[in-house]
């Protein structure tokens, strides 16, 4: 027998077909080229496909013509009498819509249960209308999955055949409070909710009664001026962008992990008042005060220099005392004097008694010209312990004198540590950078281990970025 015969060709051609309908539909279409015998049995495989997946890969190589016939011929072929997903990544460019709307309707018709319709290529194109939703979508009572992004609805609007819906995504969109609540009422089964970039969204009120919402997601919703929850089954819930002047937390009783990000730089770029930012800041520390149940927490360097600011206003009592946290997520956007200091105040302002894991994110490029000084930044407060602290993970460390300070304060304070986790920058790992002030790895972790620690038994754990951590990973970072 040859070293090179191809004993996987010669198998039958039932064989074949099975194997291929097995496997992905671009990867089955690629055996095309594999030899004769695989020549067009990806067909058989399309024919017979309950996911049809038209994604970026392929739009990002066709032009928009040649995608369509593409589309168009791939279906077909398509004879299977169901669909369980069709994905698809595109843009109408206005010519198109058509087409679209029958993909859409052709997909309800095959009962489909995933549904992810992705319309953001050119989606910053000139001219380019919106792509309105058709009637058909509405009336197809199968779906448990739906994925809509640059897409526009179309009232008036009939939610009652999404009984069945689980899990909603709506990116770029023009729901209003008044759809969101037609929404929640209906979709009875709802667990996952995602808003991203939905900016008619005055008010995001989340009190229909009886949901069963697990998993909720807003980010960059930048008119929403009022954020109200009452989900006793939320789980889960990440907020990123401008904070609402108003929020209201009714009842999160089961919010296990949150993560709460904003950007207090970008507002000050941006000149707003200051009475605008004291109610913004307060809003934050009230957040913050609401959420003490929790398990894990991921905030941004913008959330700690709001509660430091107005420590001295605050109508609650500090230090906020973390009874149930295990896992702390820090997502540093610079490392300046101030944010240093900033980091320091904040584990005085806050009590974690049985924190576990700390995960810290430094930002991966140096954007500020002091952010490699020293300049009398506080120790941290003598009543601020880690008793229980027995990890604690640090990724994109460039070495810099704030950073090793930061290393060597947590070093002193953590008692039972037993690893501390360095994931070293992107590109750190070569000679010192002049610009950047990035010192050699190896340097690098001579400097760490000489550093003081308070755990006689701490491991000191240095990796290129990328590399294995022998799996000390913390909860993946929140979906920012």
């Amino acid at each position: 027998m040859g070293r090179g015969e191809d004993r996987i060709s010669n198998l039958p051609e039932s064989v074949l077909k099975s194997i291929i309908t097995m496997m992905p539909l671009k990867s089955a279409i690629r055996t095309d080229v594999l030899s004769k015998k695989w020549r067009n049995l990806w067909k058989y495989s399309l024919s017979t496909a309950t996911a049809l997946d038209f994604a970026d890969d392929l739009a990002n190589n066709l032009s928009a013509t040649d995608f369509v016939e593409t589309v168009n011929r791939y279906l077909s072929l398509h004879v299977s009498k169901k669909l369980e997903r069709f994905h698809l990544f595109f843009s109408p460019f206005d010519l198109f819509a058509s087409d679209i709307e029958r993909w859409i309707s052709y997909a309800i018709g095959k009962g489909v249960r995933y549904l992810d319709i992705d319309l953001s290529q050119g989606e910053f194109s000139h001219g380019r209308s919106p792509f309105e939703l058709p009637s058909s979508l509405f009336d197809c009572d199968t779906l448990i999955d739906l994925s809509l992004r640059c897409c526009n609805f179309k009232t008036p609007l009939n939610f009652s055949n999404f009984g069945g819906l689980q899990s909603l995504s709506l990116s770029h969109s023009n729901i209003s409070e008044e759809i969101l609540q037609s929404i929640l009422t209906e979709c009875s089964l709802l667990q996952s909710l995602s808003l991203r970039s939905c900016q008619q969204l005055g008010a995001i009120s989340i009190t229909v009664p009886n949901l069963k919402l697990k998993r909720l997601i807003i980010r960059d919703c930048q008119s929403a001026n009022l954020l109200e929850i009452n989900s006793p089954k939320l789980q889960s819930f990440h907020y990123f962008g401008r904070l609402c002047i108003q929020t209201n937390f009714l009842n999160i009783s089961s919010l296990k992990y949150a993560s709460i990000c904003s950007n207090i730089r970008y507002w000050r770029n941006m000149s707003l008042l200051s009475d605008i930012l004291y109610v913004l800041n307060r809003r934050n520390v009230s957040i913050l005060s609401d959420l003490l149940h929790l398990q894990i927490l991921t905030l941004c360097s913008g959330a700690l220099m709001h509660l430091n600011e107005f420590e001295g206003n605050l109508d609650i009592d500090l230090p906020l005392k973390y009874q149930n946290l295990r896992e702390l997520q820090l997502l540093m956007n610079s490392m300046t004097n101030e944010d240093l200091t900033c980091f320091y105040k904040f584990f005085y302002l806050c009590s974690f008694p049985f924190l576990e894991k700390l995960c810290i994110q430094l930002p991966k490029h140096i954007d500020y010209p002091n952010e490699e000084k020293y300049g009398g930044c506080m120790s941290l407060k003598c009543n601020t312990t880690f008793d229980r602290l027995k990890l604690i993970k640090i990724t994109n460390l460039k070495g810099s004198s704030n950073e090793m300070s930061l290393v060597s304060s947590l070093l002193q304070k953590a008692a039972v540590l037993e690893a501390l986790v360095l994931v070293i920058r992107p590109g750190s790992s070569g000679k010192k950078s002049k610009g950047e002030g990035i010192l050699d790895w190896r340097i690098l972790k001579g400097e760490v281990l000489l550093l003081q620690k308070a755990s006689p038994t701490a491991q000191i754990i240095l990796h290129e970025f990328g590399e294995d951590d022998d799996g000390l990973n913390s909860t993946p970072f929140g979906n920012l």
